[in-house]
């Protein structure tokens, strides 16, 4: 799916290929129809448990995390995780992510990302990150 950023029109693949190969997201399911806009991309995320556990044992002994905190910190570092993609996106991109899942089947973080130009704003790339939601599983 072809998107408008700004002035260039970007397609979806081009934008899924740069999260593969620049993070340890897997790119699950491509939602930039279900947003809705001609403006925005949109994927469902996910990324193994192990590795956000790798991230997070340079601050903590996983020993003596408890579970429930454990929870909270492995969403943290994938909303995170997630973030840190606006770095290698189109210039002028924006993005909002969140975890939503941990997936046991799949012992993975599930997170939805949208990304935008900066024009379309925060606050309606949150609406739409808050509807993709609302939508899944």
């Amino acid at each position: 799916m072809y998107v408008i950023f700004g002035t260039e029109i970007v397609d979806s693949e081009e934008i899924k290929e740069i999260i593969r190969e620049n993070s340890d997201f897997i790119v699950e399911k491509d939602m930039s129809k279900a947003t809705k806009r001609e403006d925005v991309v949109a994927y469902q995320l996910s990324i193994s448990i192990d590795t956000l556990k790798q991230y997070i044992e340079e601050d903590f002994e996983l020993d003596q995390v408890e579970d429930e905190e454990l929870f909270d910190e492995l969403m943290t570092m994938a909303d995170e995780a997630a973030m840190e993609l606006e770095e290698v996106m189109p210039p002028e991109s924006i993005i909002n992510a969140r975890a939503y899942k941990w997936d046991n089947s799949d012992e993975a973080i599930k997170v939805i990302i949208a990304i935008c130009n900066y024009e379309v704003g925060e606050l309606k790339l949150s609406d739409v990150t808050k509807r993709l939601l609302s939508q899944i599983d």
